[in-house]
């Protein structure tokens, strides 16, 4: 559930632009339709949020419908019509109701039996049974007679494998008790000048969801439920066309459409888009807006005009049409650094929150909304303030999270532990099971997607079964907007929980990535695993070793890539960062051979410290160290000695702000 640990902020811009979109006063050119939004953006970073911000907006004012096709009844196109004409049929004052006897006639058609009659008879019965709804009390009779229960009705619509709940309420609300005249003749012509027989029409629509329950396997682009789909988004979007003159100068009812680009939302939206007849510019289109959210863009905005949602903000009135994109695209971006302090401001209640740790959290998180608000959450609750990432990861989530944490390492935690922050976070952030988690986080290890993938394919650390998935996941994809840095950080810490007895421990895992890196002539790969093995003093040697063949900027570079290597979390966490620099340099009087060495061994400890967000606050001393050692070596390179000088200036700019 992406609401949950949701920070308060909420993107005002695509909303603003919803809102502008919804005007009856929104230019369209003739015989265009508005544009569909759709906003993109990861697990967590706040879709569901928005949807929410939209639907406060317009609740008891505009009538809307919203699904999530990540739940397992959207496979049901009937069902998710009807679920959609419910909603949108509820009561507005302005509005009233709004009304969908085409949708209505077509769901009560396909419900008969006609199998037993011939082509006149069957004629016949469906003619009868339009007429017979037609009394003021027909949809109480009709559920009594069908459920015994006269708030619910379950229509067999003779698909196998689905089951359209219509509750009586929307009965009355979607034909109020007849079908018009104009209604049933749509059968006929459709909207697209066609000549046929409405009866004709409603006989193939019944045999068709008959095919359906003998053969629901089939492909549903081709099938009898394709069909069946496709005349039902059809009757859905006639019926909006044909809502009464008031509707048309009001602001336009709204479809919420979460997690679009679900496989069961790509149907749906295929089949909505399909169903729409071209626009003679005398007509006018549905007074609809559609607002669908996903992880990535839909195949269909690839092939037609997109826009920026952000464009109809400031844009004149007469010009916010413009050249009426078929989509306007909006990309959740990440929180700042501001709005990760204020959140963490929120919740506490004692002033503003420190700003070191606001800092830390922000890098650790990538400013990944669902991170920095479960933190932020974690953070604000009594008791001792957190000085580190790592102590808010370890704390337990036990407030508004309104579920059990999903199953992950472990499975569900055992009666009466709640899971930690960070195991929780995890789980949300990678919703797969137990044995997935195990292989996403060995290929964390890895420094670029080329080793990730490589890692896959090493069975022995790698299940082969998940091997194929790691390979097609886009979770590390870092133009997605979904901050991966968070994901990555949270799996390492899984794989550093790891025994020394598993087959992919720590170790092993960096120690494989460090041979292939070798194998490869990857220097920088080489020493940022064996780094994160720990081997500090081999590691500065190198790098002392090279300072005097290099030039300046590319041994910085290659200093600061090697820099960012792991720690295990369990070894240093528990430290300030002080205590683990004077820890890590303790005897360097005695291994380091030169003054060289020493010096650069001080200056990647503390430059290893400073690049962990997971670790404390207190990093004031290291900045200072970093920047007087970096001084130190500057004369030792052979022409980096103004690289190294500005690299020191800007490090000393850094104690201030720690």
């Amino acid at each position: 559930m992406e609401r949950e640990g949701q920070p308060a902020l909420v993107r005002s811009a695509a909303v603003r632009g919803v809102h502008t979109l919804v005007q009856p006063s929104y230019p369209l050119p003739p015989g265009r339709r508005r544009p569909m939004v759709f906003v993109e953006g990861g697990h967590g970073t706040g879709k569901t949020t928005l949807v929410d911000s939209i639907v406060s907006q317009v609740n008891q004012y505009v009538p809307y419908g919203r699904v999530d096709f990540t739940e397992p009844e959207r496979d049901d196109l009937p069902q998710t019509l009807s679920v959609l004409a419910r909603q949108l049929a509820w009561y507005r004052p302005r509005y009233r109701r709004l009304r969908f006897p085409r949708l209505l006639i077509g769901l009560l058609v396909m419900k008969q039996d006609l199998s037993e009659f011939d082509f006149e008879r069957a004629r016949s019965e469906v003619s009868q049974l339009l007429q017979q709804r037609r009394g003021g009390g027909w949809p109480q009779q009709f559920l009594m007679e069908m459920t015994g229960n006269p708030a619910e009705v379950d229509i067999p619509m003779g698909f196998a494998t689905l089951a359209l709940q219509i509750p009586l309420n929307a009965l009355v609300n979607l034909a109020g008790f007849t079908f018009p005249g104009r209604a049933q003749r749509w059968y006929g012509h459709r909207d697209r000048e066609l000549v046929d027989d409405p009866i004709d029409t409603l006989l193939e629509l019944n045999t068709w969801a008959r095919d359906a329950e003998a053969d629901p396997t089939r492909e549903p682009g081709r099938s009898a439920r394709g069909r069946v789909d496709a005349l039902l988004c059809e009757a859905f979007l006639a019926d909006l066309r044909d809502c009464p003159r008031r509707v048309h100068a009001l602001p336009t009812p709204l479809l919420l459409l979460d997690n679009a680009d679900a496989a069961a939302g790509l149907a749906f939206l295929g089949r909505l888009l399909q169903a729409r007849p071209a626009l003679r510019p005398q007509e006018r289109p549905e007074p609809l807006t559609v607002v669908a959210t996903g992880r990535s863009e839909l195949p269909d905005m690839a092939e037609t005009t997109t826009a920026p949602l952000e464009d109809l903000l400031g844009a004149a009135p007469e010009r916010r049409g413009g050249d009426s994109p078929a989509w306007l695209s909006y990309r959740l971006p990440l929180l700042t650094l501001a709005e990760v302090q204020t959140l963490l401001s929120r919740p506490t209640g004692r002033g503003g929150a420190d700003r070191r740790l606001a800092r830390l959290v922000h890098e650790f998180t990538g400013g990944h909304p669902q991170a920095v608000g479960l933190l932020a959450q974690v953070a604000g609750r009594r008791g001792p303030t957190a000085r580190s990432v790592a102590e808010l990861l370890a704390r337990p989530v036990t407030e508004n999270h309104g579920e059990p944490a999903p199953p992950g390492a472990g499975g569900t935690p055992a009666a009466g532990r709640e899971p930690a922050a960070g195991e929780y976070l995890l789980r949300r952030l990678l919703p797969v099971d137990e044995a997935q988690i195990d292989a996403h986080a060995t290929c964390s290890a890895a420094r670029s997607e080329e080793d990730r993938l490589w890692l896959s394919h090493q069975s022995d650390l790698v299940n082969t079964a998940w091997g194929e998935t790691i390979r097609r996941d886009d979770s590390w994809d870092q133009s997605g907007g979904t901050s991966p840095a968070v994901l990555r950080r949270l799996l390492l810490r899984d794989l550093a929980a790891r025994p020394p007895a598993h087959h992919a421990d720590w170790s092993t895992v960096h120690d494989r990535l460090r041979g292939r890196c070798r194998r490869n002539g990857d220097k920088a790969g080489e020493l940022y695993h064996r780094l994160a093995m720990d081997d500090l003093s081999t590691v500065a040697l190198e790098l002392a070793r090279l300072l005097p063949d290099m030039a300046g900027d590319s041994w910085l570079e290659l200093l600061q890539t090697v820099a960012r290597s792991p720690f295990r979390a369990a070894e240093h966490q528990d430290l300030s960062p002080n205590d683990q620099f004077h820890e890590q340099v303790r005897d360097i009087r005695v291994t380091a051979p030169d003054d060289t060495v020493a010096e650069t061994t001080r200056l990647l400890a503390a430059l290893r410290i400073v690049s962990d967000p997971s670790g404390g606050v207190e990093r004031r001393f290291l900045y200072a160290q970093i920047s007087i050692t970096l001084d130190q070596l500057a004369p030792q390179s052979p022409d980096g000695l103004v690289a190294l000088s500005q690299a020191a200036a800007e490090y000393s700019a850094q104690p201030p702000l720690w």
